[in-house]
């Protein structure tokens, strides 16, 4: 069903017209007998609504050929669904606009910035996504695709892979009819998420950015030193740490650096509070010691007695044990972990611009 077409010239797009306006055009084109062809191959068109109302044009019958084919209706729903997100953004949408060797389901215009959306319901390959992504950029347009079937050279188990020169998304049909876009563990409706893409509360980060300031859980669990031998304490992040854009983080544990998320200045200060509040905790203090094991000094756990080095290999096997210990004792507290970053190519959502990068 096209939903744009010419009238003397002057562009149509079906979805613009009130009902009222969409008869007043018909019996205009009747009256005055003009002709009104369709863009995909200048032929002569008419105007229809479909039994749901949807208002679009028809090829006439005709000896010449149209590569237009019919689409699907899920096809057509997310068409209309992105060019309502255009208009309620204040962007100018044309839908099945043509240029050179390209035709897009919905080019996006506004203040010099043209963006055509593609909507894939059917297989596409990855070098034919890629052979028509650069037709785009070289007609200096940003392209947007939307899969409901990722090519297989840009999945990843059941989702998609960021890349920020092919912006691609996967999108489903939901029981209830609508075309939901999967991004982020959430379905968001399409028409909302075009509408995040055009207000710029989506961006590509090369990493993920802890949020600084959540809660976090630390978990205290039971040791021993292995030179005393006298029991004591020590401790862990549980990681339910989120970023930026609320996805979950795992900072793995790093060794014999500074960079583990269990040294961090917040970490050692909450450590020392509950030590104060809990005094039968007995967490020995972390500090540079020298290592045998790598013939270097490093921010090391020791023992709260002797003061022995507690190395960090065999440290993070008992992390983590102490994580599923039924003894452990877990406190909650909200921190301000500073800056903590992580290599993850995304697409970041935010709506306050407070993006991972």
């Amino acid at each position: 069903m096209p939903l744009r077409a010419f009238l003397d010239g002057q562009e149509i797009i079906s979805l613009e017209y009130s009902d009222d306006q969409w008869t007043e055009l018909k019996n205009k084109i009747k009256r005055d007998k003009t002709p009104l062809t369709l863009p995909c191959c200048n032929q002569v068109g008419f105007l229809r609504t479909s039994s749901k109302g949807l208002k679009h044009f028809v090829h006439s019958k005709s000896d010449s050929t149209c590569d237009w084919k019919p689409e699907t209706p899920e096809h057509l729903k997310s068409k209309i669904e992105i060019v309502k997100a255009c208009h309620e953004n204040d962007w100018k949408a044309i839908p099945e606009f043509s240029e050179k060797d390209w035709r897009a389901d919905v080019l996006a215009v506004k203040s010099g910035m043209r963006i055509a959306f593609e909507v894939q319901w059917s297989k596409q390959t990855m070098e034919e996504t890629k052979f028509r992504q650069q037709r785009y950029k070289e007609s200096n347009v940003r392209g947007c695709w939307f899969f409901r079937t990722p090519p297989k050279t840009f999945k990843y188990d059941s989702s998609i892979l960021s890349d920020n020169e092919t912006p691609s998304f996967v999108i489903q049909k939901n029981d209830a009819g609508d075309i939901i876009v999967s991004f982020s563990s959430q379905n968001i409706p399409l028409k909302e998420f075009v509408g995040n893409l055009l207000k710029r509360n989506i961006k590509y980060c090369e990493h993920y950015r802890l949020k600084p300031k959540q809660e976090v859980e630390i978990v205290v669990f039971e040791t021993s030193c292995w030179k005393c031998k006298k029991p004591q304490h020590s401790y862990t992040v549980d990681q339910h740490l989120k970023s930026m854009c609320n996805q979950d983080m795992y900072l793995m544990g790093s060794m014999w650096d500074n960079d583990d998320i269990d040294k961090s200045p917040a970490i050692q200060k909450a450590i020392k509070e509950i030590m104060k509040s809990e005094t039968d905790i007995k967490i020995g203090e972390i500090k540079r010691r020298y290592s045998k094991t790598v013939h270097d000094s490093y921010l090391s756990y020791g023992c709260y007695y002797c003061d022995a080095i507690f190395g960090d290999f065999y440290l993070n096997t008992e992390k983590l044990d102490g994580l599923n210990d039924p003894n452990r004792r877990t406190f909650k507290r909200n921190l301000d972990l500073g800056l903590i970053k992580q290599e993850g190519p995304h697409w970041c959502h935010s709506v306050t611009n407070e993006f991972c990068e």
